[in-house]
């Protein structure tokens, strides 16, 4: 099989696993999205340093890489959080399409960001498909003070546009040489990281079956990001 029938299979999986997480977050109920994030990259924290060791995979930031690695991590968590706050507040569906407004951002910043040519045929689907997309999460977001699902909407949105920008730092962590599984480790740990003081000051206790959830979704999670 060649890499790009490969890349097509692995993508779609992907997707399949994020629908399984956001599904699982919002069968855990009226937790914090912060507090929903940080279980769901605690999981994956682990699933990230059993893959490292069974590649041998040394455990350090490669060099030149940092900043890298610090931007995908960064828009990485400010995608699941608005994620997470969109599936709270909308309808499942609703905002698992405007998070899958994601490879829209992936292409667009992927000509601004790794300088990458888009094939002319390609380029004009995009176009056409950029007007429909555009459209069509209007639909959603229903912009206009009336709306009490708009700024939900709307955060779902931003959440699409993180993990675009995320996606388009991994592939460039990827062609530089740093592997998938310290990717998933370095993004996962960070995110615990920032959201670890919201969760020592303002812990909203847990139901064994949302705790159930929140382990599920990581281990979704985990499944997408590999």
């Amino acid at each position: 099989m060649s890499q790009k029938n490969k890349g097509i299979i692995l993508i779609i999986m992907s997707a399949f696993f994020f629908a399984l997480m956001n599904m699982m977050v919002r069968l855990a109920g009226d937790l914090p999205s912060i507090e929903k994030s940080f279980f769901r990259n605690f999981v994956a924290v682990f699933f990230a340093l059993i893959a490292l060791k069974r590649s041998n995979t040394p455990v350090h930031v490669p060099k030149g890489q940092l900043k890298n690695l610090l931007m995908r991590s960064v828009c990485g968590t400010l995608g699941i959080l608005c994620n997470y706050y969109a599936i709270d507040h909308l309808m499942l569906a609703d905002a698992s399409i405007l998070n899958k407004l994601s490879p829209f951002f992936a292409i667009l910043f992927s000509f601004i960001l790794l300088k990458e040519k888009i094939h002319p045929f390609a380029a004009s689907k995009w176009k056409e498909k950029r007007i429909d997309r555009f459209v069509g999460s209007l639909f959603i977001i229903k912009p206009g003070f009336a709306s009490v699902t708009a700024l939900p909407a709307f955060v779902g949105l931003l959440g699409g546009m993180g993990a675009g920008i995320a996606y388009t730092y991994v592939r460039k962590l990827g062609t530089n040489g740093v592997k998938g599984p310290f990717i998933v480790l370095f993004f996962s740990a960070f995110s615990c990281i920032v959201t670890l003081p919201y969760l020592i000051f303002d812990f909203h206790p847990m139901t064994l079956a949302q705790l159930g959830c929140l382990l599920l979704a990581g281990l979704f999670a985990s499944g997408g990001q590999f």
